[in-house]
């Protein structure tokens, strides 16, 4: 395996925990902040994969939930069909200009959520003095999304999790799992059973009255049960708004807990690796006592795992699965 050795694959920012009802969310863009750290172009449109996560609080008071997107094939068919859709305008858009290809620097970055666009804590590189790395454009993508009527096109942010903002058509904010679930098939009932099935010739052939009663009550139950999957055909996770039944608020990968006050001898956890789609996260911080004046301030280092993408272990969102 051919890795780039000369890959910075160490992310370390400051978590300011600023809420005052207790908990404070924060987002990490890894490619983002990989590409500031090495000077080159790190694709969002990749699993990332992370090898551990170290924690310090010097108020020694955080509990720590690490979240991602969900790591599961509809997630990965969401962005393929979100990432076509996106494709197909930029390069209409470039024929148009009588260009054959997009720019060197253009992208498909999507939101994890609404929040993700408008919260203020985005993690922010620096080093060990406190000095914040230099950044150049990282914009997120947009669907040109046509109107009736002639009039102009609605521009759309695209978010993978959550639901859809605006009225038919004029949307302004797309959810890429809520429209997957949009557009896959919903199974029906299966099996069916004639209505006599339990007349079936192999319950009269038993030589014994009980094992034919046993066949009769064996049909009874495969015609009532597990007809359906052992999901909700009707709703991909993470698509709609969140609340009971549909869990569209990020996903916990990793949590951790800093307890003991500012006098604790060793403030500091760690979490183990784990793979991020899009390499997107959001960490929630939570702490203790007077929620008022929790302004505590968490010190972050990501380690990324060696590999062959740039220095890095990262794959490309494929969209399999269907």
């Amino acid at each position: 395996m051919a890795i780039l050795r000369d890959t910075h694959r160490f992310l370390h920012f400051n978590l300011a925990h600023t809420a005052n009802d207790g908990e404070d969310n924060h987002y990490v863009d890894i490619a983002k902040l990989l590409s500031q750290a090495n000077r080159r172009s790190y694709r969002q449109g990749m699993v990332y994969h992370i090898a551990n996560i170290v924690f310090d609080d010097a108020d020694g008071d955080a509990d720590i939930d690490v979240c991602t997107l969900p790591q599961n094939w509809l997630t990965q068919a969401a962005w393929k069909l979100g990432f076509t859709a996106w494709f197909e305008q930029q390069t209409a858009a470039m024929k148009a200009l009588g260009e054959r290809e997009l720019g060197r620097w253009s992208d498909f970055k999507i939101a994890m959520n609404s929040d993700n666009r408008t919260d203020t804590d985005q993690a922010v590189l620096i080093d060990v003095d406190g000095n914040t790395f230099p950044s150049g454009d990282w914009d997120f993508s947009h669907f040109q999304i046509p109107n009736d009527g002639g009039a102009a096109p609605t521009e759309a942010d695209i978010n993978m999790l959550g639901v859809k903002s605006g009225s038919y058509p004029a949307y302004t904010t797309v959810s890429l799992l809520e429209e997957l679930e949009k557009a896959l098939e919903v199974p029906s009932e299966d099996p069916t059973f004639d209505s006599d099935a339990d007349k079936s010739v192999y319950g009269l052939m038993s030589s014994l009255v009980n094992d034919s009663e046993v066949i009769d009550k064996v049909i009874d139950d495969i015609d009532a049960e597990n007809d359906f999957p052992p999901y909700n055909a009707n709703v991909v996770p993470g698509s709609g708004t969140a609340g009971s039944g549909r869990p569209s608020s990020p996903w916990v990968a990793r949590t951790c807990m800093i307890k003991g006050g500012s006098g604790t001898a060793s403030p500091v956890a760690a979490v183990g690796g784990f793979a991020a789609p899009c390499g997107l996260l959001m960490i929630e911080t939570r702490a203790s006592g007077d929620y008022s004046s929790n302004s505590n301030s968490i010190g972050v280092t990501i380690e990324l795992v060696p590999g062959e993408y740039k220095g890095v272990h990262a794959y490309p969102m494929r969209g399999g699965g269907f």
